[in-house]
């Protein structure tokens, strides 16, 4: 009988999906998920028990322990992939395997936790993903417990945006600019705080926080931006168009680069702006 793999072998099983999703927007959310736990005003000083919703590889879970180290956290996702990257990632942290106690297949439009559980739930930029929100929205309410808070972030802005728009206006210039459709919507405010408020929470405020979708210099940023603006032009561009974006993204961030970028030391990037809408039940 073979030998059981062991921690460190298991995250290496998911290392590929961890560090693409990482190197294209998974740094940047998991930065936005840093300035979660300072929303939760009236969490339990020890304990207390957190729902990580659409956890993804677990950011907020990580950055939610560093404030609150007590805490015990539940976590969800309907990608098996993302699930088993997180539990690879909490096998290979000690750290982390006392804390969080369960990691599940579980879709967010669907919880099957009970209602009233959780004095605390975050939704770290899942919920536009769902395809019905407003389910969703209920699922997090029902599931929390009175008085508890639920943080849910969403895009405000998009730094790439405009280099998008220029390779367009230079590739195809008479094409309707691309869009996100998915996530724009909840780039209102208004738009979040409705869905929010008919999923049964009486209040919502929000905070605006910014961070960088960043390469670690400019040629790893142009390899950051060709993942993501790849994903955004795959519907509505020719395959002949989309062959071009490397070279297209190449020439503008060589020549505009103080026009579209900021930088960090040698990192090279563009910065993002996340409502931080904070819910009480």
């Amino acid at each position: 009988m073979s030998a059981p793999p062991t921690s460190q072998e298991g995250l290496a099983a998911f290392a590929s999906v961890i560090d693409v999703y990482e190197h294209r927007i998974g740094h940047t959310c998991r930065a936005v998920a840093s300035h979660v736990p300072a929303f939760f005003k009236s969490f339990p000083s020890s304990g207390g028990t957190v729902l990580d919703n659409a956890c993804g590889t677990g950011a907020a879970s990580e950055e939610f322990l560093k404030k609150f180290p007590t805490a015990n956290i539940f976590a969800a996702d309907v990608v098996p992939p993302m699930v088993q990257g997180f539990k690879a990632i909490i096998a290979a942290k000690p750290s982390l395997q006392e804390q969080v106690k369960e990691v599940r297949v579980e879709d967010a439009q669907a919880l099957s936790f009970a209602d009233d559980t959780f004095d605390g739930s975050i939704t770290n930029f899942g919920i536009f993903f769902l395809p019905d929100p407003l389910v969703g929205a209920k699922q997090i309410h029902r599931t929390l417990k009175p008085g508890g808070t639920a943080v849910v972030t969403l895009w405000k802005t998009f730094g790439f945006k405009p280099i998008l728009w220029e390779i367009q206006d230079q590739l195809k210039p008479a094409s309707p600019l691309t869009e996100l459709p998915l996530m724009e919507p909840w780039c209102d405010s208004a738009f979040a705080e409705e869905i929010l408020k008919e999923g049964g929470f009486k209040h919502v405020d929000f905070s605006v926080v910014e961070e960088g979708l960043w390469g670690k210099d400019k040629e790893d940023f142009k390899l950051v931006l060709l993942e993501n603006l790849g994903t955004l032009t795959s519907r509505n561009w020719t395959e002949e168009e989309r062959a071009q974006l490397p070279a297209y993204i190449s020439k503008i961030v060589d020549e505009q680069q103080d026009k579209f970028c900021i930088t960090d030391a040698a990192k090279v990037g563009v910065r993002m702006e996340a409502w931080v809408a904070v819910a009480t039940k």
